[in-house]
Protein backbone atom coordinates (compact mmCIF):
# COMPACT_ATOMS: atom_id res chain seq x y z
CA UNK A 1 0.00 0.00 0.00
CA UNK A 2 2.76 2.70 0.94
CA UNK A 3 4.10 1.92 -2.59
CA UNK A 4 1.26 3.09 -4.38
CA UNK A 5 0.87 6.01 -2.05
CA UNK A 6 4.55 6.96 -2.85
CA UNK A 7 3.68 6.51 -6.70
CA UNK A 8 0.38 8.57 -6.32
CA UNK A 9 2.33 11.06 -4.36
CA UNK A 10 5.34 12.12 -7.56
CA UNK A 11 2.50 12.03 -10.16
CA UNK A 12 1.27 15.66 -11.01
CA UNK A 13 -1.39 16.75 -9.83
CA UNK A 14 -2.96 17.14 -13.12
CA UNK A 15 -2.29 13.08 -12.83
CA UNK A 16 -3.58 13.05 -9.12
CA UNK A 17 -6.88 14.59 -10.05
CA UNK A 18 -7.72 12.20 -12.77
CA UNK A 19 -7.04 9.26 -11.12
CA UNK A 20 -9.02 9.91 -7.65
CA UNK A 21 -10.06 13.32 -7.24
CA UNK A 22 -6.80 13.79 -5.09
CA UNK A 23 -6.80 11.44 -2.89
CA UNK A 24 -4.02 9.27 -2.01
CA UNK A 25 -6.11 6.62 -0.14
CA UNK A 26 -6.89 3.11 -1.06
CA UNK A 27 -9.18 1.89 0.94
CA UNK A 28 -9.16 -1.52 2.42
CA UNK A 29 -11.80 -2.38 4.95
CA UNK A 30 -11.56 -5.59 7.11
CA UNK A 31 -15.08 -7.10 8.31
CA UNK A 32 -16.69 -9.36 10.49
CA UNK A 33 -16.22 -13.49 10.23
CA UNK A 34 -19.29 -14.23 7.42
CA UNK A 35 -20.58 -17.58 6.63
CA UNK A 36 -20.26 -18.18 3.14
CA UNK A 37 -22.24 -20.97 1.23
CA UNK A 38 -21.12 -22.75 -2.11
CA UNK A 39 -23.27 -24.39 -3.83
CA UNK A 40 -23.63 -27.49 -1.85
CA UNK A 41 -20.48 -27.67 -0.09
CA UNK A 42 -20.60 -27.31 4.10
CA UNK A 43 -20.55 -23.50 5.21
CA UNK A 44 -17.18 -22.29 5.70
CA UNK A 45 -16.29 -19.27 7.91
CA UNK A 46 -13.96 -17.31 6.26
CA UNK A 47 -12.63 -13.37 6.93
CA UNK A 48 -13.69 -11.01 3.97
CA UNK A 49 -11.39 -7.83 2.59
CA UNK A 50 -12.88 -5.83 -0.06
CA UNK A 51 -11.20 -3.56 -1.89
CA UNK A 52 -11.60 -0.17 -3.94
CA UNK A 53 -9.29 0.92 -6.20
CA UNK A 54 -7.86 2.97 -9.51
CA UNK A 55 -5.23 1.93 -11.61
CA UNK A 56 -2.41 4.78 -12.10
CA UNK A 57 -1.89 5.46 -15.61
CA UNK A 58 1.75 6.16 -16.52
CA UNK A 59 4.19 5.80 -20.27
CA UNK A 60 6.49 3.40 -20.40
CA UNK A 61 8.67 2.54 -23.09
CA UNK A 62 10.33 -0.85 -21.71
CA UNK A 63 9.23 -3.92 -24.10
CA UNK A 64 7.35 -6.85 -22.21
CA UNK A 65 9.58 -10.17 -22.72
CA UNK A 66 8.43 -13.87 -22.73
CA UNK A 67 8.76 -15.48 -19.29
CA UNK A 68 10.12 -18.97 -20.00
CA UNK A 69 8.81 -21.76 -18.18
CA UNK A 70 10.48 -25.40 -17.35
CA UNK A 71 8.76 -27.94 -19.46
CA UNK A 72 8.27 -30.93 -17.44
CA UNK A 73 8.49 -34.95 -18.27
CA UNK A 74 4.86 -34.74 -20.04
CA UNK A 75 6.72 -32.79 -23.19
CA UNK A 76 6.10 -29.18 -24.47
CA UNK A 77 4.04 -26.78 -22.98
CA UNK A 78 0.96 -24.78 -24.37
CA UNK A 79 1.91 -21.04 -24.01
CA UNK A 80 -1.66 -19.94 -23.45
CA UNK A 81 -1.85 -21.84 -19.93
CA UNK A 82 1.57 -23.55 -19.11
CA UNK A 83 -0.17 -26.97 -18.90
CA UNK A 84 2.86 -29.92 -20.25
CA UNK A 85 1.20 -31.92 -23.04
CA UNK A 86 3.20 -34.67 -24.66
CA UNK A 87 1.47 -34.16 -27.81
CA UNK A 88 1.23 -29.82 -27.44
CA UNK A 89 2.57 -27.75 -30.43
CA UNK A 90 3.24 -24.33 -29.02
CA UNK A 91 3.68 -22.91 -32.63
CA UNK A 92 -0.20 -23.94 -33.51
CA UNK A 93 -2.53 -20.95 -34.59
CA UNK A 94 -4.59 -19.55 -32.49
CA UNK A 95 -7.68 -18.43 -32.83
CA UNK A 96 -9.94 -15.59 -31.19
CA UNK A 97 -13.38 -15.41 -31.15
CA UNK A 98 -15.52 -12.02 -30.20
CA UNK A 99 -18.37 -13.65 -28.10
CA UNK A 100 -21.50 -12.11 -26.00
CA UNK A 101 -21.70 -12.01 -22.59
CA UNK A 102 -24.90 -10.45 -22.54
CA UNK A 103 -28.42 -12.32 -20.67
CA UNK A 104 -30.28 -12.88 -24.00
CA UNK A 105 -26.96 -14.73 -25.62
CA UNK A 106 -26.27 -17.56 -22.43
CA UNK A 107 -25.59 -20.55 -22.80
CA UNK A 108 -22.64 -19.87 -24.61
CA UNK A 109 -20.77 -22.37 -27.02
CA UNK A 110 -17.38 -23.42 -26.86
CA UNK A 111 -16.63 -20.88 -24.09
CA UNK A 112 -15.30 -23.42 -21.95
CA UNK A 113 -12.58 -24.90 -24.29
CA UNK A 114 -10.94 -21.39 -24.11
CA UNK A 115 -7.47 -21.24 -23.26
CA UNK A 116 -7.35 -17.13 -22.18
CA UNK A 117 -10.23 -15.37 -21.98
CA UNK A 118 -10.54 -11.47 -21.84
CA UNK A 119 -14.13 -9.90 -21.03
CA UNK A 120 -14.40 -5.89 -21.58
CA UNK A 121 -17.01 -4.02 -21.75
CA UNK A 122 -18.75 -2.27 -24.53
CA UNK A 123 -21.71 -0.05 -24.76
CA UNK A 124 -24.27 0.30 -22.03
CA UNK A 125 -22.49 -1.73 -19.67
CA UNK A 126 -22.90 -4.98 -20.91
CA UNK A 127 -19.62 -7.34 -21.43
CA UNK A 128 -18.20 -9.29 -24.82
CA UNK A 129 -15.35 -12.01 -24.48
CA UNK A 130 -12.21 -12.46 -26.12
CA UNK A 131 -11.73 -16.00 -26.50
CA UNK A 132 -8.56 -17.58 -27.28
CA UNK A 133 -8.17 -20.78 -28.56
CA UNK A 134 -5.52 -23.54 -29.35
CA UNK A 135 -4.79 -26.01 -27.07
CA UNK A 136 -8.40 -27.31 -27.07
CA UNK A 137 -10.68 -26.50 -30.67
CA UNK A 138 -14.65 -26.76 -29.82
CA UNK A 139 -16.64 -28.00 -32.58
CA UNK A 140 -18.82 -24.98 -32.67
CA UNK A 141 -17.97 -21.47 -30.85
CA UNK A 142 -20.92 -18.43 -30.18
CA UNK A 143 -22.83 -16.53 -30.37
CA UNK A 144 -20.19 -14.59 -32.32
CA UNK A 145 -20.46 -10.86 -32.06
CA UNK A 146 -19.14 -7.20 -33.34
CA UNK A 147 -14.92 -5.99 -32.86
CA UNK A 148 -14.68 -3.01 -30.85
CA UNK A 149 -11.63 -0.14 -30.98
CA UNK A 150 -10.16 -2.23 -28.06
CA UNK A 151 -9.62 -5.56 -29.54
CA UNK A 152 -7.07 -5.20 -32.10
CA UNK A 153 -4.58 -3.54 -29.47
CA UNK A 154 -5.53 -6.84 -26.96
CA UNK A 155 -4.61 -9.38 -29.89
CA UNK A 156 -1.79 -7.58 -31.67
CA UNK A 157 0.99 -9.54 -30.04
CA UNK A 158 -0.44 -12.72 -31.11
CA UNK A 159 -0.90 -13.17 -34.73
CA UNK A 160 -4.46 -14.62 -34.46
CA UNK A 161 -7.31 -15.39 -36.28
CA UNK A 162 -9.79 -13.47 -35.27
CA UNK A 163 -13.32 -14.12 -35.98
CA UNK A 164 -16.16 -11.56 -35.45
CA UNK A 165 -19.36 -10.40 -37.22
CA UNK A 166 -18.23 -7.00 -38.60
CA UNK A 167 -18.02 -3.45 -37.31
CA UNK A 168 -17.54 -0.23 -37.89
CA UNK A 169 -14.66 0.06 -41.32
CA UNK A 170 -11.69 1.67 -38.94
CA UNK A 171 -12.14 -0.91 -36.44
CA UNK A 172 -12.05 -3.65 -38.92
CA UNK A 173 -9.82 -2.02 -40.94
CA UNK A 174 -7.28 -1.77 -37.72
CA UNK A 175 -7.84 -5.98 -37.25
CA UNK A 176 -6.63 -6.99 -40.83
CA UNK A 177 -3.44 -4.90 -39.88
CA UNK A 178 -3.10 -6.84 -36.78
CA UNK A 179 -4.34 -10.36 -37.66
CA UNK A 180 -6.25 -12.56 -40.15
CA UNK A 181 -9.42 -11.83 -40.38
CA UNK A 182 -12.08 -14.60 -40.49
CA UNK A 183 -14.60 -12.88 -42.38
CA UNK A 184 -17.47 -10.61 -41.71
CA UNK A 185 -20.66 -13.39 -42.18
CA UNK A 186 -23.16 -10.69 -44.04
CA UNK A 187 -20.08 -11.40 -46.60
CA UNK A 188 -21.15 -15.17 -46.82
CA UNK A 189 -17.72 -16.37 -45.18
CA UNK A 190 -18.43 -20.69 -45.05
CA UNK A 191 -17.01 -20.04 -41.08
CA UNK A 192 -20.99 -18.97 -39.80
CA UNK A 193 -23.61 -20.25 -39.37
CA UNK A 194 -26.99 -19.13 -37.70
CA UNK A 195 -28.51 -21.93 -35.19
CA UNK A 196 -32.06 -21.89 -35.63
CA UNK A 197 -32.46 -22.18 -31.59
CA UNK A 198 -31.24 -18.62 -30.98
CA UNK A 199 -33.09 -15.65 -30.83
CA UNK A 200 -31.47 -13.19 -33.54
CA UNK A 201 -28.61 -11.35 -33.30
CA UNK A 202 -27.18 -13.88 -30.78
CA UNK A 203 -27.82 -17.36 -33.06
CA UNK A 204 -24.36 -16.29 -35.13
CA UNK A 205 -22.33 -19.75 -34.50
CA UNK A 206 -19.05 -20.03 -35.68
CA UNK A 207 -16.90 -23.33 -37.11
CA UNK A 208 -13.46 -22.83 -36.27
CA UNK A 209 -12.11 -25.70 -38.10
CA UNK A 210 -12.89 -23.33 -41.13
CA UNK A 211 -11.80 -20.26 -39.55
CA UNK A 212 -8.38 -22.50 -38.16
CA UNK A 213 -7.83 -22.69 -42.21
CA UNK A 214 -6.82 -19.15 -42.46
CA UNK A 215 -4.38 -19.09 -39.68
CA UNK A 216 -0.37 -19.39 -39.69
CA UNK A 217 2.14 -21.17 -37.24
CA UNK A 218 2.52 -18.45 -33.97
CA UNK A 219 6.01 -17.60 -32.26
CA UNK A 220 4.92 -19.92 -29.35
CA UNK A 221 6.04 -17.23 -26.95
CA UNK A 222 4.69 -17.51 -23.39
CA UNK A 223 3.41 -14.46 -22.44
CA UNK A 224 3.22 -15.05 -18.38
CA UNK A 225 5.07 -16.88 -16.02
CA UNK A 226 3.20 -20.76 -14.93
CA UNK A 227 4.15 -22.16 -11.40
CA UNK A 228 2.06 -25.01 -9.82
CA UNK A 229 3.15 -23.91 -6.28
CA UNK A 230 0.79 -21.05 -5.62
CA UNK A 231 2.23 -17.92 -3.48
CA UNK A 232 1.35 -16.49 -0.82
CA UNK A 233 -1.61 -14.29 -0.93
CA UNK A 234 -4.59 -13.53 0.87
CA UNK A 235 -7.49 -15.14 0.98
CA UNK A 236 -9.94 -15.50 -1.66
CA UNK A 237 -12.58 -17.99 -1.40
CA UNK A 238 -15.03 -15.85 -3.17
CA UNK A 239 -14.32 -13.19 -5.78
CA UNK A 240 -16.80 -10.02 -6.21
CA UNK A 241 -16.09 -7.90 -9.47
CA UNK A 242 -18.53 -5.03 -10.29
CA UNK A 243 -17.45 -4.77 -14.11
CA UNK A 244 -20.57 -1.82 -14.47
CA UNK A 245 -23.99 -1.18 -12.44
CA UNK A 246 -25.55 -3.83 -14.96
CA UNK A 247 -22.80 -6.45 -14.59
CA UNK A 248 -21.25 -8.19 -11.73
CA UNK A 249 -19.05 -11.15 -11.73
CA UNK A 250 -18.45 -13.94 -8.88
CA UNK A 251 -16.03 -16.46 -8.91
CA UNK A 252 -16.23 -18.49 -5.99
CA UNK A 253 -13.23 -21.71 -5.48
CA UNK A 254 -13.58 -24.95 -5.34
CA UNK A 255 -11.10 -27.43 -4.69
CA UNK A 256 -12.99 -29.86 -6.18
CA UNK A 257 -12.51 -28.27 -9.79
CA UNK A 258 -9.08 -26.72 -8.74
CA UNK A 259 -10.19 -23.54 -10.12
CA UNK A 260 -12.78 -20.59 -9.39
CA UNK A 261 -16.39 -21.20 -10.57
CA UNK A 262 -17.86 -18.23 -12.49
CA UNK A 263 -20.88 -16.72 -11.72
CA UNK A 264 -23.25 -13.77 -12.77
CA UNK A 265 -24.32 -12.32 -9.42
CA UNK A 266 -25.77 -16.04 -7.99
CA UNK A 267 -26.47 -17.26 -11.04
CA UNK A 268 -23.73 -19.98 -12.47
CA UNK A 269 -22.34 -19.63 -15.51
CA UNK A 270 -22.36 -22.85 -17.83
CA UNK A 271 -21.75 -23.69 -21.05
CA UNK A 272 -24.47 -24.92 -23.32
CA UNK A 273 -23.86 -28.33 -22.20
CA UNK A 274 -24.58 -27.49 -18.86
CA UNK A 275 -20.77 -27.65 -17.66
CA UNK A 276 -19.36 -25.04 -15.30
CA UNK A 277 -17.20 -22.65 -16.38
CA UNK A 278 -14.15 -22.89 -14.27
CA UNK A 279 -11.28 -20.67 -14.38
CA UNK A 280 -7.69 -21.74 -13.28
CA UNK A 281 -6.74 -18.21 -13.03
CA UNK A 282 -8.51 -14.69 -12.56
CA UNK A 283 -6.90 -11.78 -13.21
CA UNK A 284 -8.26 -8.29 -12.70
CA UNK A 285 -6.69 -5.33 -14.65
CA UNK A 286 -8.11 -2.00 -13.99
CA UNK A 287 -7.52 0.37 -16.74
CA UNK A 288 -8.30 3.30 -18.00
CA UNK A 289 -11.94 3.82 -20.00
CA UNK A 290 -11.86 6.33 -23.32
CA UNK A 291 -14.78 7.96 -24.51
CA UNK A 292 -14.90 6.93 -28.54
CA UNK A 293 -17.57 9.63 -29.20
CA UNK A 294 -19.61 6.66 -30.83
CA UNK A 295 -22.64 6.19 -29.80
CA UNK A 296 -25.12 2.77 -30.25
CA UNK A 297 -28.26 2.92 -31.67
CA UNK A 298 -29.75 3.50 -28.09
CA UNK A 299 -27.43 6.85 -27.56
CA UNK A 300 -24.88 4.76 -25.31
CA UNK A 301 -21.59 5.66 -25.38
CA UNK A 302 -19.05 3.51 -26.93
CA UNK A 303 -16.12 2.75 -24.90
CA UNK A 304 -12.46 2.05 -25.13
CA UNK A 305 -9.66 1.38 -23.06
CA UNK A 306 -5.81 2.35 -22.56
CA UNK A 307 -4.11 -0.98 -22.55
CA UNK A 308 -0.50 0.22 -22.49
CA UNK A 309 1.48 2.00 -19.27
CA UNK A 310 0.53 0.54 -16.21
CA UNK A 311 -1.58 0.26 -13.67
CA UNK A 312 -2.98 -2.29 -10.66
CA UNK A 313 -3.20 -5.77 -10.82
CA UNK A 314 -4.60 -8.50 -8.57
CA UNK A 315 -4.49 -12.45 -9.66
CA UNK A 316 -6.59 -14.90 -8.14
CA UNK A 317 -5.13 -18.91 -8.33
CA UNK A 318 -5.69 -21.39 -5.48
CA UNK A 319 -7.84 -19.78 -3.67
CA UNK A 320 -5.71 -16.77 -2.65
CA UNK A 321 -5.18 -13.04 -3.90
CA UNK A 322 -2.03 -11.61 -4.93
CA UNK A 323 -1.63 -8.04 -5.09
CA UNK A 324 0.08 -6.10 -8.15
CA UNK A 325 1.15 -3.77 -11.07
CA UNK A 326 0.15 -4.20 -14.62
CA UNK A 327 2.65 -3.06 -17.33
CA UNK A 328 2.82 -3.07 -20.75
CA UNK A 329 4.84 -1.13 -22.78
CA UNK A 330 3.68 -1.07 -26.45
CA UNK A 331 0.46 -3.15 -27.93
CA UNK A 332 3.54 -5.07 -29.68
CA UNK A 333 3.91 -6.92 -26.22
CA UNK A 334 1.30 -8.04 -23.78
CA UNK A 335 0.52 -7.51 -20.35
CA UNK A 336 3.50 -7.97 -17.74
CA UNK A 337 1.70 -8.98 -13.97
CA UNK A 338 3.86 -8.54 -11.44
CA UNK A 339 4.22 -8.22 -7.38
CA UNK A 340 4.83 -5.82 -5.47
CA UNK A 341 8.80 -6.76 -5.72
CA UNK A 342 8.73 -6.32 -9.50
CA UNK A 343 8.58 -9.95 -10.52
CA UNK A 344 6.18 -11.59 -12.67
CA UNK A 345 3.42 -13.25 -10.74
CA UNK A 346 3.09 -16.91 -11.35
CA UNK A 347 0.06 -18.36 -12.44
CA UNK A 348 -1.24 -21.83 -11.87
CA UNK A 349 -0.60 -24.19 -15.01
CA UNK A 350 -3.98 -24.32 -16.53
CA UNK A 351 -7.03 -21.61 -18.33
CA UNK A 352 -6.94 -17.59 -17.68
CA UNK A 353 -9.70 -15.24 -17.20
CA UNK A 354 -8.61 -11.68 -17.66
CA UNK A 355 -11.28 -8.79 -16.16
CA UNK A 356 -10.55 -5.89 -17.88
CA UNK A 357 -12.00 -3.58 -15.36
CA UNK A 358 -12.64 0.12 -15.63
CA UNK A 359 -10.72 2.24 -12.65
CA UNK A 360 -13.17 3.31 -10.30
CA UNK A 361 -15.10 -0.27 -9.94
CA UNK A 362 -15.43 -2.15 -7.25
CA UNK A 363 -13.41 -5.81 -6.41
CA UNK A 364 -13.78 -7.47 -3.64
CA UNK A 365 -12.78 -10.87 -1.80
CA UNK A 366 -13.28 -13.20 1.37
Amino acid sequence: MQQIIERFKNLSREQQLAIGGGSAVVLVLLVVVLIFTGGDDEPVSVASTTTSTSAIDTTTTSQPGTTTTTVGPAGEIWPLTGVADAEAVPTAPILVAKIDNSSSSRPQTGIAQADMVIEVLVEGGVARFLAFFQSDIPIEIGPIRSTREVDPKLIAPFGVVFAHSGGVAVNVEAIRRVAVDAGDPVLGSSAYGRDPDRPAPYDLMLNPEVALDLGEQTTGDIWFRFDGTAPEGEQALTVDLSLSPTTNVTYRWSSADDGFLRFHGDIAHVDDAGEDIVASNVIVLFVRQIDTGRTDSAGNAVPDYQVTGSGDAFVFRDGVAIRGTWERGSEDGFFRILDVAGQPIPLAPGNVWIELTPIGRSLGWQ
